[in-house]
């Protein structure tokens, strides 16, 4: 299921999967004290123009990404922050995903998509059935019911910085990942 507005987004998420913030406004909060986020978004709900500290938060990779911070050509194309929360687990993969490693015999499973039901996976190789978020994805997809989507991205183009990762976790008792969305 694609929640998605982008073709490619650097997405944060809780390791829990099933973790929501109690208060979804606390978040938003915390987003905009970090000055991760800047504006809120007319055009599309819970979506923020980046902060004054994005850059101090997400790291760039190579010597010059092809990066927007507004809408110069009203085209919608440009990299902007979005909260999402689901009312149950959602699997994010896109065409590019990686297969994923079974977590028991750690062989890839490259028929992924023909057995994904259920948020579970029956390994081909062991035939142990595990729950999808336990599989090693290397950072091509991702589950839960709570995404920060920053738009725009591509993978690998930026990574978070660890202290990021490290404060949402302070804040909300849980830790937070992060993967590259592609559709």
């Amino acid at each position: 299921m694609n929640t998605f507005t982008a073709n490619a987004s650097l997405v944060l998420y809780p390791t829990e999967p099933d973790w929501v913030p109690d208060d979804p406004e606390a978040l938003i909060i915390f987003l905009q004290a970090a000055e991760l986020t800047g504006d809120p978004l007319l055009k599309h709900e819970n979506s923020f123009l980046v902060g004054e500290k994005f850059l101090d938060h997400i790291s760039f990779m190579g010597c010059s990404p092809n990066i927007k911070f507004g809408d110069e050509n009203n085209d919608g194309k440009f990299t902007f922050i979005r909260l999402t929360i689901t009312p149950t687990i959602t699997a994010l993969t896109g065409k590019h995903s990686f297969a994923p490693h079974c977590p028991h015999c750690k062989k890839p499973e490259k028929n992924w998509r023909e057995f994904l039901k259920n948020n579970q996976l029956t390994c081909s190789h062991c035939q142990k059935i595990s729950n999808v978020w336990q599989f090693n994805w290397r950072k091509s997809a991702g589950f839960a019911r709570c995404f920060i989507e920053i738009t725009d991205i591509y993978p690998k183009e930026a990574i978070p910085q660890p202290s990021l990762l490290a404060s949402l976790e302070k804040k909300f008792h849980v830790p937070w990942a992060y993967f590259f969305y592609h559709a």
